[in-house]
């Protein structure tokens, strides 16, 4: 295959200040924040960059720890999925154009000189968890069903190339949360007043299970799953947010972390920046943030409800912006370090063709 061109389509500035280095890439049309991930110490994009005709094409962007930032566009791909190989190799599913059928194929982003144009499959639509031995492993969960059964996706690598994708179904409970760790697979789900831990290896097949009688009833993320340590759980009531660690032998016990005043309405996958050290983000009815735990310590907590900006709520410290911001993506950069992505939360005129023209990049040490 051919590798990818760059491009320029950004106008780029960079800015430090006290929580970060802060990246503004402007575009002069419209740009759909799609992804982002890890890419060594940097943080790899994938966005939709349109021209005035409203056509659009996919653009992957890096930007490093100063903020300095480089483009390419891709050939023929939309819809893109990014992912890691077992070797970390920056990976993406992408939908290439076909008058009849819809498809995917999987290739490097980068370094595609070695690389003949895949056989493609069945979309998987699902997010991209983690590695695990010689996989890499993606999963879903239909949230328009209550019956459907949870799927997984595992991409098989050898001689750091792709062999062969492995989807399957998981058996119930549904809705489950999935942790990645030490080459092991952990699923947790609700099971009537219970939670269900399961240990499945990449094909699905069942090594270890057991029942947890949590003092809370429902939980929301998990930042460690294990059976020979104690796991942390994210679990929220009423803007209330707690850790429910589960010791080995089961005993649950609470950690009350912080009242925000407002629920949840999304959180998503917890990124590990450092041992045992996480960032989660949220929304909700009045506004989005993150926050960052070690263990059962919340080391800071950023929230905009009521702000020009995101104020940490543990030190009153605010990082300030121009203009009410949505969180795109949120991944590691360096250890102990993290990068946010944000884009306008603006309305459209009915002049304009476009929403979102810029994206904002803050790269943040803890």
């Amino acid at each position: 295959m051919k590798n990818i061109d760059k491009t320029n389509p950004f106008q780029s500035t960079v800015q430090k200040t006290d929580f970060g280095t802060v990246t503004t890439l402007v575009t002069e049309f419209g740009i759909s924040a799609k992804e982002s991930i890890s890419m060594g110490e940097k943080t790899l994009l994938a966005n939709y960059v349109y021209d005035k005709d409203e056509n659009y094409k996919l653009v992957y962007t890096v930007v490093d720890a100063d903020g300095i930032s480089e483009s390419f566009v891709e050939d023929d791909g939309i819809l893109p999925t990014l992912f890691l190989s077992p070797n970390q190799e920056n990976y993406v599913s992408v939908q290439p154009y076909h008058p009849d059928k819809d498809f995917e194929i999987s290739i490097p982003v980068f370094n595609r000189e070695n690389t003949e144009f895949p056989k493609g499959n069945r979309v998987f639509i699902g997010d991209f968890i983690g590695t695990s031995n010689q996989f890499s492993v993606f999963y879903n969960v239909d949230i328009w069903s209550d019956t459907k059964p949870d799927k997984l996706l595992a991409i098989e690598f050898r001689n750091e190339a792709i062999k062969k994708k492995h989807s399957l179904k998981i058996e119930p409970p549904r809705d489950n949360r999935i942790f990645i760790e030490n080459n092991e697979i952990h699923l947790l789900a609700k099971d009537g007043t219970n939670w269900l831990h399961r240990q499945i290896d990449e094909l699905g097949n069942l090594k270890k299970v057991r029942t947890i009688k949590p003092n809370q009833e429902y939980f929301w993320q998990i930042i460690k799953l294990s059976f020979e340590e104690n796991s942390y759980i994210i679990c929220e009531e009423n803007g209330k947010i707690s850790l429910e660690i589960i010791s080995p032998d089961n005993t649950c016990q609470t950690i009350n972390l912080i009242d925000i005043g407002d629920e949840f309405y999304n959180t998503w996958q917890p990124v590990k920046i450092s041992e045992n050290t996480f960032v989660t983000r949220f929304n909700g009815e009045f506004g989005n943030g993150w926050f960052t735990t070690k263990n059962d310590q919340l080391l800071e907590i950023f929230y905009n409800k009521g702000e020009k900006g995101y104020k940490n709520l543990l030190t009153g410290e605010v990082f300030p912006t121009d203009e009410d911001l949505i969180i795109s993506s949120l991944n590691k950069t360096k250890e102990n370090s993290y990068a946010v992505v944000f884009y306008p939360n603006v309305e459209r005129a009915e002049h304009e063709k476009f929403i979102e023209k810029k994206l904002i990049i803050l790269n943040r040490n803890r």
